[in-house]
C-alpha cells in the first residue's frame, strides 16, 4: 500500500519544498543544475537558512523568499553593538563621524573627527589687532605753568618750549590671546555600519 502525503513523518519522510540546496551565497549565484524549468521553484541557501525563488536563468537570477536575515546582499545598515550580526561584514572605514540626514545622493566629508570637537571646553585663542578694534580716542586735560598763553587751550598756545609736541596717554596691554568658555561634550550612543554578506 502506497503511503499517502499525510501520512509521512520523520526526518527523512519529511515533505521538502524546496528543489534545490546550496551551501552559500556564491553557490546558490552560480546555479549548478538549474535551468529553466525550475523558475518559480525555491532554493535553500543553508549558511543562513533562507530560501530564494528562482526567477530568472539568462543569466540565474534569485528573489528572496523567506528565512535568513530577509535582506539583500549588499544592503547597509547600523547596528548599535560592536560586532556585526552573523551573515554581515563590520565596514570599518568610518570611525569617529557624526550622522547627516540628506534627501540627495550620500556622501562624507568635514575634517574634525566627532570626538575632538565635542570634547572642547574652549573655543581657539584668537590676538586682536587693531583692525579688530573700533576708531577711537583718549583725552587728557593739562595743567601747565608758562608765559605768553592762556591756560586750558590748546597745546599749540604753550609758550614753554619744553611743554610743546604732542601729548598722548600711555599704551596699556600686553597683545596677548585670549579664550571663551566652552562645553560641547553631547550625549551620544556609538553605532557601527555594517553589510550583507
Amino acid at each position: 500500500m502506497t503511503t499517502m502525503h499525510g501520512g509521512l513523518k520523520g526526518p527523512d519522510n519529511m515533505h521538502v519544498p524546496y528543489a534545490w540546496e546550496f551551501a552559500t551565497q556564491a553557490a546558490r549565484e552560480t546555479g549548478v543544475g538549474v535551468d529553466a524549468s525550475g523558475i518559480g521553484k525555491l532554493a535553500r541557501q543553508v549558511d543562513d537558512n533562507s530560501l530564494w525563488m528562482l526567477v530568472g536563468t539568462d543569466p540565474v537570477t534569485w528573489k528572496a523568499a523567506g528565512g535568513g536575515g530577509g535582506f539583500e546582499p549588499g544592503t547597509r545598515m547600523l547596528f548599535q553593538q560592536s560586532t556585526a550580526p552573523t551573515g554581515w561584514t563590520k565596514d570599518a572605514s568610518h570611525n569617529d563621524k557624526a550622522l547627516r540626514v540628506v534627501s540627495g545622493a550620500v556622501g562624507s566629508g568635514g575634517s574634525v573627527g566627532f570626538s575632538t570637537l565635542f570634547g572642547r571646553t574652549a573655543t581657539d585663542a584668537f590676538t586682536l589687532t587693531t583692525a579688530h578694534m573700533p576708531s577711537h580716542g583718549h583725552s587728557t586735560s593739562v595743567r601747565y605753568y608758562g608765559g605768553g598763553g592762556n591756560a586750558g587751550h590748546g597745546v599749540s598756545q604753550y609758550s614753554d618750549p619744553w611743554l610743546g609736541g604732542i601729548l598722548s596717554t600711555n599704551n596699556a596691554g600686553s597683545g596677548g590671546a585670549h579664550s571663551h568658555g566652552l562645553d560641547m561634550r553631547v550625549k551620544y550612543v556609538d553605532l557601527i555600519i555594517a553589510q550583507k554578506d
